[in-house]
C-alpha cells in the first residue's frame, strides 16, 4: 500500500478538530479526507486495503507512517486555508442515482465548480468514504465538499442546483437542467452573468 493512500484514508482520524461541536468536527474531518482522497485517489485494487485501513486507528500504524501522515495532515490544513472563496457552487447530493450524481460531478469537474454536499451518508464517515470512492474510483476526476452552511445561505431546498456569486449578490437555478446550460442562463440574464460568462470562457 502506498504512503498517500495512507494519508488520505487517516485524515480522519489523526487531525484536530476544527470545531468544539461534534458534529462540525466530524464533517471536517470527512472533508479532509474527501479532499486528501481526490488528491491521491486510489486504484480498484486498493479498494478491500482501505476499507481495512479506515477502520485502524493511528495508534495502530507504525511510529514512522504515523509520523508521516500527521506531518502530510499539517500540510494539507495550511494549503486548505489558502484557497479562493469560489465563485460558483453546484449543490447534490448523494440521495441521486449514482449514475447520475457521477455525471452531474464531473460536469462540475470541467468547468472548475465545487460540487457540494449538504453532509454525510447516514451521518458516518465510513459511508461516505466508501460513497466517494465509488465516484472517484474509476474516473479519477472529480471532486467533492461537505458544506451544509452553503446550502442553508443560498437556500437550496432541491438538488441540482447552481449558485453563481458575484460579491454578495448570487443567482440560483435548480431543477434537472444540465450544467452548461445553467451556466449559460445566469450568463444572459443573471445579475452575476459576468461571472457566468467568465467561467464559460475558461472552460470551453
Amino acid at each position: 500500500m502506498t504512503r498517500p493512500l495512507i494519508f488520505t484514508l487517516l485524515g480522519m482520524l489523526i487531525c484536530p478538530a476544527y470545531a468544539a461541536d461534534p458534529a462540525q468536527t466530524d464533517l471536517a474531518h470527512a472533508q479532509q479526507f474527501i479532499d486528501g482522497l481526490i488528491a491521491n485517489p486510489p486504484g480498484n485494487a486498493h479498494q478491500q486495503a482501505a476499507s481495512e485501513l479506515g477502520q485502524q486507528s493511528s495508534g495502530q500504524m507504525n511510529n514512522t507512517d504515523s509520523q508521516w501522515a500527521q506531518s502530510l495532515a499539517r500540510q494539507q490544513q495550511a494549503a486548505a486555508g489558502a484557497k479562493p472563496v469560489p465563485q460558483a457552487l453546484y449543490f447534490v447530493s448523494f440521495s441521486i442515482p449514482k449514475t447520475g450524481l457521477k455525471r452531474l460531478i464531473l460536469d462540475a469537474d470541467r468547468f472548475g465548480i465545487p460540487a457540494t454536499l449538504r453532509g454525510m451518508v447516514n451521518n458516518d464517515m465510513r459511508q461516505t468514504a466508501n460513497a466517494v470512492l465509488q465516484l472517484v474510483n474509476e474516473d479519477q476526476r472529480g471532486g467533492v465538499q461537505i458544506d451544509p452552511q452553503a446550502f442553508r445561505r443560498y437556500g437550496i431546498n432541491a438538488v441540482p442546483a447552481l449558485v453563481v456569486t458575484c460579491g454578495e449578490t448570487y443567482d440560483r437555478i435548480a431543477g434537472n437542467l444540465a450544467l452548461q446550460q445553467a451556466l449559460t442562463k445566469v450568463a444572459e440574464s443573471g445579475d452575476c452573468a459576468d461571472t457566468a460568462k467568465a467561467i464559460l470562457a475558461a472552460h470551453p
